[in-house]
């Protein structure tokens, strides 16, 4: 029996979409190229089993969220899907994997924690800061808390791109994963007292808003504001008060750019803009799956 309870690998299950496209987007972004991590499974794995397969050279990238900084997080990136995403990101076909190919491909291995944060921001409604980042290219060697522990919580990851097929394999501990769902240790120390679903007692939980078809309808009435965000930039004071008619601001976007559509101030999707007889319209082009854009327009609503 796992020692990690099932709920919280199901809630972390649930995240996994949310998580891996904000990081999907935040190394594009770093590579200038599309780079997708997509098919996210979690499960516990005895820590145990995780030695013989983890027994090759591959890129490390450990930290810690500043909030639990002794309990390192580690993503694995194969000796080969550090290969294609070399060639795939640098000018030079690479052969070897060293200290230089690491130097250069700092950019998109941070922008993979960077996406990790981000999302976990997002659905704790707080900001999330890394700590103690290292990136280096070795056998794995497990960090003190994960070697401590039994069993870890393990998400595998396929990530594709242009010339690029691979894998990562994300590893943290009981405590951290806890932190990610909103439950805390005493949580589970309490688990074992509580109804299990399926007992013939056992009350039905109560469902969510966004869980129950009547409470969502109650939602659909509710007017939000669509916005579309060509790009932004940031203006000294000075600047703005020059500012006249035929003044020209130059905004972070290239031409050609797809627009961000927003919902009450959140990203939910992307498009061009077309022109529709006289007006302006936006044929959506990229756009969050269901359940992200229920649970973005959870948080404003």
């Amino acid at each position: 029996m796992s020692n990690i309870p099932a709920e919280v690998i199901n809630k972390l299950n649930n995240h996994q979409n949310q998580i891996w496209q904000t990081t999907s987007m935040s190394v594009s972004e770093a590579c200038g190229a599309a780079v997708n991590f997509a098919s996210p499974l979690t499960v516990s794995a005895k820590t145990a089993e995780l030695y013989a397969e983890l027994g090759s050279p591959m890129m490390v990238l450990q930290f810690a969220f500043a909030s639990l900084p002794e309990n390192s997080l580690v993503v694995l990136l194969p000796q080969e899907t550090v290969a294609d995403l070399a060639n795939s990101v640098l000018p030079d076909p690479v052969t070897e994997i060293d200290e230089n190919i690491v130097a250069d491909l700092r950019g998109p291995l941070e922008g993979i924690v960077q996406g990790i944060c981000l999302a976990i921001g997002n659905i704790k409604n707080e900001t999330i800061v890394a700590s103690g980042l290292s990136i280096r290219f070795q056998i794995f060697s497990f960090p003190p808390n994960l070697q401590k522990s039994e069993e870890v919580v393990r998400t595998q990851v396929a990530i594709s791109g242009e010339d690029l097929n691979g894998t990562a394999i994300w590893l943290m501990d009981s405590e951290t994963a806890h932190l990610i769902v909103g439950m805390t240790m005493e949580d589970q120390d309490a688990m074992p007292f509580q109804q299990v679903a399926g007992s013939a007692n056992a009350m039905p939980r109560p469902a969510s808003p966004l869980e129950d078809s009547n409470g969502l309808e109650l939602l659909m009435d509710i007017p939000l504001e669509i916005s579309v965000e060509l790009g932004r930039v940031k203006m000294l004071v000075k600047d703005v008060v020059e500012l006249g008619t035929g003044s020209i601001v130059e905004i972070d976007k290239a031409a050609g750019e797809p627009v961000d559509v927003m919902v009450n101030g959140r990203l939910v999707a992307r498009g061009e803009v077309v022109v529709i007889e006289d007006n302006f319209g936006v044929r959506l082009t990229e756009i969050l799956n269901p359940q992200e854009r229920l649970q973005r327009l959870g948080e404003v609503a």
